[in-house]
């Protein structure tokens, strides 16, 4: 979702819940909504029907994952696998979190 999460957040659709978003964009987005449990170090965040990812690349990881949640791990590994990409499946194991906070 990256910084989509401000679209969402800015209709209340995140009131309450957690989510993250692109890093360079991280305050912008974060002032759209006070009422939004905004987490800075996540690789991507599920909070109930929601995903949110903190940049391009995190949202092939969120993307992932949403498929490993509703159809299975083995399917969400087959797909890193033919597309030749190395899912990180911890969405709070987020490499890149230190070059900007």
């Amino acid at each position: 979702m990256c910084t989509g999460a401000a679209l969402v957040a800015a209709a209340s659709r995140l009131n309450g819940k957690t989510a993250t978003s692109n890093k360079a964009a991280f305050q912008w987005v974060k002032q759209t909504n006070n009422q939004v449990n905004w987490l800075q170090a996540a690789r991507w965040v599920r909070d109930g029907k929601f995903y949110s990812s903190s940049g391009v690349s995190a949202g092939m990881d969120m993307a992932l994952g949403f498929i490993s949640d509703q159809y299975g791990e083995a399917l969400a590994t087959q797909i890193a696998i033919h597309t030749e990409y190395h899912w990180n499946q911890d969405p709070n194991k987020d490499d890149f979190a230190a070059r900007y906070y």
